[in-house]
């Protein structure tokens, strides 16, 4: 049974009512489906009366297709101000002016707390950000540089522009954009945030997992260390793989004997600092000491062979060599 508003909907969209009709209209409108579509398809009608190039006498009619219009306009354009601004949040500790300093740090911010509850237990400790010189953002992929700052510009990016959308469906023409619809925004919203989470979450664990498995190793820089300095040896990568030790010493890190996987003490203090570079972007850095103790950044510890350590003095000592010839 068709809803006994329905006959009142031509004159609610003409003004033909009174203003208490209109506005009991208006209320019973929000709460009734089968109005809210006979209204919609009344409003598309004249849409598709002015492709076919009729002619229309009725000004109010007019009048809400160009009130449609001029909302898709102001819609889009906060949309994509909201975009950019969300997209350059990141650089709000840089800007030297207060208002636009105070702008740009709302969304960072925003996005920094939509962030936490799923990432925030990924964050180290300040000491092991100054002692592994991690640079750090929200500070939830340390592990990860290249996936942390497209987080850092993408999710402000998407926060904002949800927002400015949504406030532009809320100060445009009412009866054009009712609240049903912004009620289905804000879902969608919901659901491309979560594919954004979900995504981010597979491609950081599969780094973490690559890096405690110490498995796809692109390249590693070789540091000689002590109590108080470091000192660069060697960079092994895709450029030098081909020399047979090399790639020997790659392939023994990956077979590492894996002693602790939370181990908070300490090894040796001098030895090598091996920093590494993972396929697909993960980072990290270990300490190894001169028994073949090493442990990573992340805390796990392993043990490599008496034979990987003899090789790896073989390779370091060569370069040294070959450098001072």
């Amino acid at each position: 049974m068709s809803c006994q508003y329905n006959r009142k909907l031509q004159k609610y969209l003409d003004e033909g009512l009174s203003s208490k009709e209109m506005l009991e209209v208006e209320a019973h409108i929000e709460e009734c489906h089968d109005c809210q579509t006979k209204l919609d398809s009344l409003i598309e009608e004249p849409v598709v009366i002015v492709k076919e190039s009729l002619n229309i006498d009725d000004e109010v009619l007019i009048d809400r297709i160009k009130a449609h219009r001029k909302g898709v306009r102001r819609i889009t354009l906060y949309g994509v101000l909201g975009f950019i601004l969300g997209l350059f949040s990141r650089y709000y500790t840089t800007d030297p002016f207060i208002v636009t300093k105070a702008l740009m740090a709302l969304p960072y911010k925003l996005a920094e707390f939509a962030l936490s509850p799923f990432f925030s237990k990924n964050a180290i400790s300040p000491w092991d950000q100054w002692h592994y010189r991690v640079t750090m953002g929200f500070g939830y992929f340390p592990y990860h540089p290249i996936l942390g700052a497209v987080v850092e510009f993408i999710t402000p990016a998407i926060i904002v522009t949800f927002i400015a959308i949504m406030i532009g469906h809320l100060v445009s023409d009412k009866r054009v954009f009712r609240r049903k619809n912004i009620v289905k925004f804000i879902l969608a919203g919901i659901i491309v945030f979560s594919l954004w989470i979900g995504v981010v979450h597979i491609i950081y664990s599969r780094t973490i997992t690559q890096i405690e498995e110490l498995n796809g190793i692109k390249s590693v820089i070789i540091y000689e260390r002590d109590e108080r300095s470091t000192s660069w040896l060697i960079k092994i990568d895709q450029y030098n793989l081909g020399i047979e030790n090399h790639a020997e010493f790659l392939s023994d890190i990956s077979n590492a004997e894996i002693i602790n996987s939370t181990y908070y003490g300490e090894i040796g203090s001098t030895g090598y600092e091996l920093a590494f570079e993972f396929n697909g972007g993960g980072r990290m850095i270990g300490q190894l000491d001169e028994s073949g103790a090493f442990i990573m950044q992340n805390r796990r510890l392993y043990q490599l062979s008496e034979d990987t350590m003899n090789l790896l003095k073989q390779i370091v000592g060569r370069d040294i060599n070959e450098e001072k010839n």
